[in-house]
């Protein structure tokens, strides 16, 4: 009987830990989000140096939360995320306004898809 309750609290304390992180990964990919979309909307007006300073401020957020996302996520989808950003960045310094909005495009796809991955389901369990 001991057993089955010890198992009861570790399920239980699994289930809360993965919510909890569940949430913050959620927060970061809207952050994230919300730092392309200010990318987005000066790359559209054409202000290069607004761009650039996004950019280098979305790449400094992922930094700071690599540590946790790489923790227990996919290291292919925060290295495509990081190969992206690092080709906006060369796009926005050269001036590729076209390629750079391309890049942004692909990256909210990699924010937004980002929680899936992380989300308590059967499929991410198995």
């Amino acid at each position: 009987m001991k057993g089955v309750i010890i198992s009861g609290v570790i399920a239980i304390l699994i289930l809360i830990g993965s919510i909890a992180y569940t949430n913050h990964i959620e927060n970061v990919s809207e952050e994230l989000s919300d730092i392309n979309k200010v990318i987005i909307e000066a790359l559209t007006a054409e202000n290069y140096s607004k761009a650039s300073s996004s950019a280098k401020e979305l790449n400094d957020y992922l930094d700071s939360h690599r540590a946790i996302l790489e923790a227990t996520g996919n290291h292919e989808e925060i290295d495509k995320i990081e190969m992206n950003i690092s080709e906006l960045v060369e796009y926005i310094d050269g001036g590729e306004k076209t390629d750079a909005l391309s890049n942004c495009r692909v990256l909210d796809f990699l924010f937004d898809h980002l929680p899936k991955n992380y989300e308590m389901k059967l499929e991410n369990i198995l």
